[in-house]
Formats: structure tokens, C-alpha cells, sequence
């Protein structure tokens, strides 16, 4: 009879320890949870072991006293010093997995509840139902995308990751829904459908004055000239008939409003290129890129969606006025990275360091006094510029074209004219080549005047006239001289 008082003594102890360690279950990790449960189990050992009240068979008769018919049962109590130290290990238990919450919080490995919209993320594909992808994203709610999404690309298989952008997440449905970079989604062509941030295919059906009308599946939209292209495109008319993948920028359903934008398809196809592009890129590697641009000092190149610049100095080993004289737009070139600037994003590039440089060899073909023959490139009011080989010219200075004095450079040599020439002076620092023409003729002898046959004669010398006259020649009435008399003035 003094084990159920005992055993009703130790329940009603453990039961405030019992409420508050089932009610905090869910966030327990699994070792506390094991010990809760296992203390659970305890206890319910110990209810089932407590002595039941003994089966009276006695028969109650009128002419005697009851008789009981059975003996109590022994019952093993668990002593409390072992319910005691059950509740120490779950509370050690949840203690160490405070310890460990606040230590990964400090470490910054707790992620936030959701990711934000538009967040670019590397998932994980867990499972392919139907056209339905489900991958996760490390948060607490998985996402999902459009199997339509990877035409053209090869099929998703699970446990292969995937690079998706974060479209919409939905608590309610306990998904997040995600896309490709460049992901479509499946459009049923009603408003029902259409929400901001969509990737959707739109048909071009004709201009107007400020961009151009399209189809998004049965609604009508419109995308502006603006949003047509990274740069403006006036010439829109070549996209009538076209097939576009857009992102929808706005969708109002009472007014019937419907924009579009291929622009910032091309942006974020940009900044993903951008990213992978320059996590590989490096000094000294070579590409085979387009031209994009052409400027007088030099070329914008398009490498594959990252652009680099060429200066007009890299591109040749000759001297070039513009970059017109060697390229032209929409031309691939072979380039090489020289220098890079990833804080600015800027790329330097250069065409004629693929090739040696002529100069360094130069000295030994053209050493002054050997003859060598070139080709007329250019002519100048002082000299002529020929051509020695590809990248290598030398100047015949006027003075050099004849013996005799040249007052035209055009009356001796032309352009395109091919003439063998002396070298005069060679500087490689200064890259320059002094060439002659007349060094190789001979210079003309000066020819002597004839002898006469008659010896020459001192001249004779004219007799002076003693009589000179003045005035009019006639004589002074006076009788005197002709420039009259000294005497007079006496």
C-alpha cells in the first residue's frame, strides 16, 4: 500500500519537466529529441510496472467475513536519482544546441529565412516530376522551374547543379519558383498568366512611332525602341516578323497595358557572360574577337560578350593613320590580352604583338651600304616612303632622288613604283631607315669649255679726251672757261 503513494509522487515531479520538453520537440535536434523520447519511454514503463488493485473474489455471505482470493504483486521503482539524470542529459542536450545555434550565427552559416527576388543562386536538382523541376536552393523551402525552361540545352538530372534566378516565392504554397538566367516559362496567352519579371517569347508584328508592336501568345504588347537593343537601333524595321525572347517590365490588366523588354534579356545574358568570362580571363591569352566599333584612335573589339580595346598603336607594326586602314567592322581579328583592369572592367589588346617584331632582326638585312629594293608607298613634298617588306619602310630624303636639284618629288618616283636604293643610315631604336637613289648612279662629269683657235688678246685700252666739255658745248662769251674763271670770284 506505500508503493502507490510513492509511485503517484515521482509522475507529479516529472510532469513540469515533461510539458515544456514536448512542446519544444520541433526544435530540438535530433539527439534531444532521441533523449525526450527515450525519457517519454521511461515513463511510461514506470506507469505500466505500478501495482494494480488487487481482484477481490470474496464472497460476501451472510454467515462469515470476506475472503480475499490474491497477494499483491512486487513492482522495481525506478529510484529518482535515474529520472534525475535523464533530465540532466536534455538539459545538457538543448543546452549544446544553443551553443551551437549562437556559434554558427556568429560564423554568419545561418542563411536567411528566403532569398530575395531577382537573387542569382546555384541549386541542386533533387527530382523531375512531369514538366516540373524541384531543386534545392539551401533555404527551407524548396524551388521550383519549368522543365520547358532547358530547350536547347541538355535535359537536368538529379544531383547535377544549375545556376537559377529567383522569380517569386511563395509561402503559401511552400515553393519558391525560380529560373534559368534565360529560362521561359509556359504562357497560357490570358492576363491570368502574365505577371512582372516573366521570360516570354513575343512575335514582332509592326512599328510605330515609338518602338514596336508585339504578340505575347493572344495579348498585345509593346516594346519600345529603347528596350530593343543594348545601343539604339533606329532601323527597327528589320525586326518586323521576328521572334524575341522578352521580360515583361508591366502588366496592368485594367488598362490593357502590356510592356515588354529584350534589353534587359541582353543585360543579364551580359552579366552572367561577364562573370564566368572574367573568372577565367588573364594577361597574355589569346582570342579570336569582332569588331565592334572603330574610333580614331582605336578599335572596340567584342571578345564574346565582353569587350576589349585595341589602340591603334597595337594594331600594326607599321604606322597607320586609322584604323580603317587595317580593319573594318563585323572582321575577326586575332588579339592578345596585354593588360587588365578588373575594378574598372577594362581589357587592353593588341594585334601586333602576335607577330615578331621586324625590327629586331632589321639591322642585320639593312646595314648601311647594302642595296636592297622596295616599293613607292607614299610621297611627300620633302621625300619619298618605300616599302622594304611588310611593317618596314625607309625615306628617300628629295635630296637623295638626283644629283641635279628636284624642286617635285612626283618628277622622279610615283607611287606604287618599284626602285632599287642604297641604305644610308639605320636607327632601330627609332625605327627609321635613311635610303638613297642617286647614291647607286654615278654622279655626272662637268664638261669644259672649248679652246678657241685664235689666242686670246689683252684688251686695248680706250684713249681719254682731254677736251672735256660742259653745258651745251658751246664756248663762254666771256672768253673764258667752260666752267668759267677762277678769277671772277676774286
Amino acid at each position: 500500500m506505500s508503493s502507490e503513494p510513492e509511485l503517484n509522487a515521482v509522475s507529479s515531479e516529472s510532469a513540469p519537466v515533461v510539458a515544456p520538453v514536448a512542446a519544444a520537440n520541433e526544435e530540438l535536434n535530433p539527439a534531444m529529441v532521441e533523449a525526450t523520447h527515450l525519457r517519454a519511454a521511461l515513463l511510461a514503463t514506470s506507469d505500466a510496472a505500478a501495482p494494480k488493485q488487487p481482484t477481490s473474489a470474496a464472497a460476501a455471505t451472510p454467515n462469515g467475513p470476506s475472503v480475499s482470493q490474491s497477494e499483491p504483486a512486487d513492482v522495481n521503482i525506478p529510484d529518482a536519482p535515474e529520472l534525475g539524470d535523464l533530465e540532466a542529459e536534455i538539459a545538457a542536450a538543448m543546452q549544446a544546441d544553443q551553443r551551437n545555434a549562437d556559434k554558427a550565427q556568429e560564423l554568419g552559416a545561418i542563411k536567411p529565412d528566403m532569398p530575395e527576388e531577382g537573387a542569382r543562386i546555384t541549386a541542386t536538382v533533387q527530382s523531375i516530376h512531369g514538366d516540373d523541376v524541384f531543386v534545392d536552393l539551401g533555404f527551407r523551402l524548396p524551388g521550383v522551374l519549368q522543365l520547358k525552361q532547358f530547350e536547347g540545352l541538355e535535359p537536368p538530372t538529379v544531383g547535377q547543379q544549375v545556376q537559377v534566378v529567383v522569380r517569386k516565392v511563395d509561402e503559401n504554397e511552400g515553393l519558391i519558383a525560380v529560373n534559368l538566367p534565360r529560362g521561359k516559362q509556359k504562357f497560357s496567352g490570358n492576363w491570368d498568366a502574365i505577371e512582372e519579371g516573366q521570360l516570354v517569347d513575343c512575335t514582332i508584328t509592326k512599328t510605330n512611332k515609338g518602338g514596336l508592336e508585339v504578340t505575347v501568345g493572344n495579348l498585345r504588347g509593346f516594346l519600345p525602341s529603347g528596350q530593343v537593343e543594348l545601343g539604339f537601333n533606329p532601323n527597327l524595321e528589320s525586326y518586323v516578323g521576328q521572334k524575341l525572347t522578352v521580360k515583361i517590365i508591366e502588366a496592368n490588366r485594367q488598362k490593357r497595358n502590356l510592356v515588354v523588354s529584350r534589353k534587359q534579356v541582353l543585360q543579364e545574358e551580359r552579366r552572367a557572360v561577364e562573370g564566368q568570362f572574367w573568372e577565367k580571363i588573364s594577361e597574355n591569352q589569346q582570342y579570336v574577337g569582332t569588331v565592334k566599333t572603330l574610333k580614331e584612335y582605336g578599335a572596340f573589339i567584342d571578345l564574346g560578350g565582353v569587350d576589349g580595346f585595341c589602340h591603334i598603336g597595337q594594331m600594326s607594326w607599321q604606322h597607320i593613320r586609322h584604323p580603317s586602314q587595317l580593319l573594318k567592322e563585323g572582321q575577326e581579328v586575332n588579339v592578345i590580352v596585354t593588360s587588365l583592369d578588373r575594378e574598372k572592367k577594362r581589357i587592353s589588346l593588341s594585334m601586333k604583338a602576335l607577330s615578331q617584331n621586324p625590327w629586331a632582326v632589321a639591322a642585320e638585312k639593312y646595314a648601311p651600304g647594302s642595296q636592297v629594293r622596295g616599293k613607292v608607298t607614299r610621297v611627300t613634298e620633302f621625300g619619298a616612303l618605300v616599302e622594304l617588306e611588310p611593317n618596314i619602310e625607309g625615306m628617300i630624303h628629295i635630296s637623295e632622288l638626283e644629283h641635279r636639284r628636284v624642286k617635285n618629288v612626283t618628277d622622279v618616283v610615283q607611287v606604287d613604283q618599284e626602285v632599287d636604293v642604297k641604305v644610308l643610315d639605320f636607327d632601330g631604336h627609332k625605327k627609321r631607315i635613311a635610303l638613297s637613289i642617286k647614291a647607286l648612279k654615278a654622279a655626272p662629269v662637268k664638261e669644259k669649255p672649248e679652246e678657241e683657235d685664235n689666242p686670246i688678246q689683252a684688251p686695248i685700252p680706250k684713249k681719254r679726251r682731254e677736251d672735256l666739255r660742259g653745258g651745251n658745248g658751246r664756248p663762254a662769251a666771256s672768253g673764258g672757261g667752260l666752267f668759267g674763271n677762277p678769277r671772277d670770284f676774286n
